[in-house]
């Protein structure tokens, strides 16, 4: 796995209030709010936590922070092989094979000894097509 970067006291103090701060806005106003429960106090007191360590005594989040990234790290090494396969056997694969069942060729791959050259001119743009590109 990735090396995880060592933080000075600055971004140590940065990480414990801006997780502190996400903590609450995510855990304890936006998720009880979208589901109608009552705000609990559990975000809050995560948050308070942090906040003070961040400003009073930063170098004691290292653990924490350690922790973190190695979750984050975990769960990027599972979400990029479950995104990819799920894009590769969902998306790619069912085209591929649609277009081989209708022997369509988008990239002409196929040799053709006849031709002289494989060289497509290109043609040249009007002023009008310019205009509105999009």
């Amino acid at each position: 796995m990735d090396q995880i970067p060592k933080l000075n006291q600055k971004e140590l103090r940065d990480f414990g209030l801006l997780t502190g701060t996400i903590v609450a806005v995510l855990f304890g106003l936006l998720l009880p709010w979208l589901k109608g429960h009552s705000l609990p106090s559990w975000p809050w007191i995560i948050a308070v936590v942090l906040g003070f360590l961040a400003v009073l005594a930063p170098m004691t989040l290292k653990p924490v922070y350690q922790v973190w990234m190695r979750i984050g790290l975990v769960l990027g090494w599972v979400n990029t092989r479950l995104i990819l396969g799920i894009v590769f056997y969902g998306l790619l694969m069912p085209m591929a094979m649609i277009m081989r069942l209708l022997n369509r060729d988008p990239m002409a791959r196929k040799l053709e000894v006849n031709l002289p050259t494989y060289r497509l001119p290109s043609q040249r743009k009007t002023r009008e097509s310019m205009e509105k590109p999009f």
